[in-house]
């Protein structure tokens, strides 16, 4: 057998520290890149019933949601404003202003959703009418369900850009 030169046992030793650098980079990479790859999981949470809702009143209720992103499993609490109109549309609007996510509240004696943050007013069914914000109030994709008799609202982890 022949005795190895230098460089042959530096060849050697740097493939194989390579080698097995890329054996701990690859999974390393796959499993940090995966949630670019993954679609969002679509979930649905359940706000509550509406029936008692009063008509043409905007009206919050409270949910924890999960944003259904990466590795985030946390719930967050998520004002939904549910107004049910008295043609028996009901929307269900996020309460997060469209110029810089600030929370927004319903102004009773205004009669509109107002931004406290820049001033921002949007109308009862969400619309943008006054101040910064450069579009309307997102409205979550909801859906109903019977439930004993009562209708109960479900949102999921998404937005209906639409009005």
């Amino acid at each position: 057998m022949r005795a190895l030169t230098r460089r042959q046992w530096l060849t050697i030793t740097a493939a194989g520290s390579g080698l097995i650098g890329a054996m701990l980079t690859v999974p390393a990479l796959g499993y940090l890149l995966s949630p670019l790859f993954e679609q969002r999981r679509r979930q649905s949470f359940r706000v509550g019933a509406v029936d008692h809702i009063p008509l043409d009143t905007p009206t919050p209720l409270t949910v924890g949601v999960v944003s259904g992103e990466a590795y985030d499993t946390t719930p967050v609490e998520r004002v939904v404003y549910v107004v049910r109109k008295s043609n028996g549309r009901t929307l269900a609007l996020t309460n997060t202003c469209t110029h810089m996510q600030c929370n927004v509240h319903w102004q009773e004696d205004l009669n509109q959703f107002l931004c406290p943050c820049h001033g921002g007013l949007y109308d009862m069914e969400g619309r943008n009418i006054g101040g910064p914000p450069p579009s309307p109030l997102p409205q979550w994709v909801h859906e109903f369900r019977e439930e004993d008799g009562a209708t109960v609202l479900y949102i999921t982890n998404e937005y209906d850009e639409s009005i």
